[in-house]
């Protein structure tokens, strides 16, 4: 039987969704992006939030370029988009644990979450930019969620971005013990979870007459993949 490469689990009103693959850090393969993306558009509509971690004491490298190749034709990532649109069209928000670090494909993971929990030595970097390359999902979470300036910060130096500092951009919500990480993030998402439902779902209507909404996440995304 093929192990897993996501893990999901109900637990009580919280949905855990686990990278599972950690003796490769938890990178991306089309599998693991398939799986992932079917997690998401199969989040039980009655649960109040959703904790999102990696398996292994270690959130998300980023892409993994010895089973893709380094200009991603070994192994086509098409399902990646896919799972950024899922992400926007899910309306339970999510906690991420940021244990030890999230690097370009895994930051963009971590800037689309509603929270996100840091380890006092964790880091999150997109850095893209010394690969001469485009960074569509991060660069897309940043421009929704964040001002033009930390997004240029974020993308254009393309350094590691660690404890205090992620705290003062707004990327992450809170840095804890690096030991204590995941069970912060349990903790939030647990309360998160405790809230009426009704209180979730008007809070997420107030947002979109605020915010507005893309009309076709899917394309939206996939669109930012072709430029």
């Amino acid at each position: 039987m093929t192990e897993q490469n996501v893990i999901v689990e109900r637990v009580g009103n919280r949905f855990d969704i686990v990278l599972n693959r950690p003796d490769r850090k938890n990178s991306i393969t089309q599998q693991l992006a398939v799986e992932l993306r079917d997690a998401f558009l199969n989040v039980p509509s009655d649960v109040g939030c959703i904790l999102l971690s990696g398996s292994g004491g270690a959130f998300c490298s980023g892409i993994d370029l010895k089973v893709a190749g380094a200009d991603l034709k070994n192994e086509p990532l098409t399902a990646w988009v896919e799972v950024h649109a899922a992400m926007y069209k899910c309306r339970v928000p999510v906690v991420v644990s940021l244990e030890r670090y999230a690097i370009n494909a895994g930051a963009a993971l971590a800037l689309a979450a509603n929270i996100v929990i840091a380890g006092e030595s964790s880091f999150l970097q997109v850095g893209e930019i010394a690969m001469g390359v485009p960074a569509p999902m991060c660069q897309a979470w940043l421009h929704l969620k964040h001002s033009q300036a930390v997004a240029d910060r974020v993308v254009l130096v393309g350094d590691r971005i660690a404890g205090a500092d992620m705290v003062a951009l707004g990327l992450v919500s809170e840095v804890v013990a690096d030991g204590e990480v995941l069970n912060r993030s349990r903790v939030v998402a647990d309360h998160i979870a405790s809230h009426p439902q009704r209180g979730r779902d008007g809070i997420g209507r107030t947002w979109d007459s605020l915010r507005g909404r893309i009309d076709n996440p899917d394309e939206w995304f996939a669109n930012l993949i072709k430029r």
